[in-house]
């Protein structure tokens, strides 16, 4: 168990480094004494788990790990909805999951909660405009500018009095919101309906989102406990799926 508990923490002191970094960085970040840093990545070279560059001497991780990573099919949907459920049942609204699927918002996951007189509902396989949408607003921030303006309708449509219209508006809404990957709809898609959604990114690139869907009454004074438990179910999907937060 040790050897093993070893290795992965070479494993993941070499995650996000593609250039290879050195034994002696290796052991500074596993806490390991180099001499055994130099058997484990001796072990793992031979399984082709990291490889060594010849010219450099950086170790980084090896290919076949890409090959084990493209075999997994994590099931996401399966391990977001109890926390989901929790989400819904901490927040006392609606909660749903979409994906960005060939350039639209589907609704893979809806959770309603029993406990509101006025709660909302959403129908699986539904779709929901991308640039209104606090859900399709959360898929397409951290996206290139040029891949955003291919999935966007033109012109935008104005759904309701309050939707952004204007591109470069939209674009500063995404940009400020890139790296927290939450954003806001308030009534921009349904007057009388607003909603705050997070972005979730899997192994594979999918893009999903998580959100709470709410009557504006409720929306404003519970923004901030909507964030962060937004925020919270996130972080635990993600721990779920044994991805980094």
């Amino acid at each position: 168990m040790q050897l093993i508990s070893r290795a992965a923490a070479v494993l993941r002191a070499l995650e996000g480094q593609p250039a290879g970094i050195s034994l002696g960085q290796i052991a500074k970040a596993t806490g390991l004494p180099r001499p055994t840093v130099q058997r484990i990545v001796d072990a793992l070279c031979v399984e082709g788990m990291v490889m060594v560059d010849p010219l450099q001497g950086g170790v980084r991780l090896g290919p076949l790990l890409a090959r084990l990573a493209t075999s997994i099919r994590i099931d996401v949907v399966g391990l977001a909805r109890p926390h989901l459920e929790q989400l819904a049942w901490t927040t006392r609204e609606s909660v749903a999951m979409t994906v960005l699927q060939d350039g639209k918002v589907v609704v893979i996951a809806i959770v309603t909660p029993p406990t509101q007189a006025v709660r909302l509902t959403a129908s699986i396989g539904s779709t929901w405009p991308l640039h209104s949408s606090a859900e399709g607003k959360a898929l397409l921030s951290g996206l290139p500018e040029t891949t955003v303006r291919a999935m966007l309708p033109q012109p935008l449509e104005a759904r309701t009095p309050n939707t952004i219209t204007n591109v470069k508006a939209l674009f500063t809404e995404l940009t400020e919101a890139a790296q927290s990957g939450i954003l806001t709809d308030h009534e921009g898609t349904a007057i009388g309906i607003s909603s705050v959604a997070a972005r979730l990114v899997d192994a594979s690139g999918t893009r999903y989102a998580i959100s709470i869907l709410l009557p504006t009454s409720r929306f404003e004074a519970n923004l901030t406990t909507l964030r962060e438990e937004l925020s919270r179910c996130r972080d635990a999907i993600l721990k779920a799926a044994g991805l980094p937060t």
